[in-house]
């Protein structure tokens, strides 16, 4: 799929993803997804939740998910292992996703999140993709 094509299946899914993230780059094998910042993703410490962060991964590995193995929204959430490496300060976070596998039952992506020039946390994640 194309950055449009995903962007089209998102709006006709999902109405209110552009709220949550914005994908800014599209490669042939990854795919970079800004998180920008809300003060309702924070919390105490001053830092960005880990559930948004986990968030942000898992929609990252979705979109290369989808424009990899076609438009298939039902493709569902298997697996994901993310480390937690240092406390992001507010701000956006970036994640680049890396398609690891696409077979025919399971995609496979590793993301790297970023606060700024800080690599902040890594998960992989995998898809389950529904039976043809």
């Amino acid at each position: 799929m194309t950055l449009e094509q995903l962007e089209k299946l998102m709006d006709q899914h999902f109405p209110t993803w552009r709220s949550f993230s914005a994908i800014t780059s599209l490669g042939e094998h990854d795919i970079t997804v800004k998180m920008p910042f809300r003060k309702d993703l924070m919390r105490a410490g001053g830092t960005i939740s880990g559930p948004a962060l986990m968030a942000l991964a898992d929609t990252a590995a979705y979109y290369l998910t989808l424009v990899h193995a076609g438009p298939v929204p039902s493709a569902a959430t298997a697996n994901l292992d993310i480390h937690f490496l240092t406390r992001p300060k507010p701000g956006d976070i970036i994640a680049t996703a890396k398609m690891l596998r696409l077979g025919r039952r399971l995609a496979v992506s590793t993301v790297d999140l970023h606060a700024g020039d800080d690599l902040v946390a890594h998960a992989t994640v995998t898809y389950a993709l529904p039976s043809s």
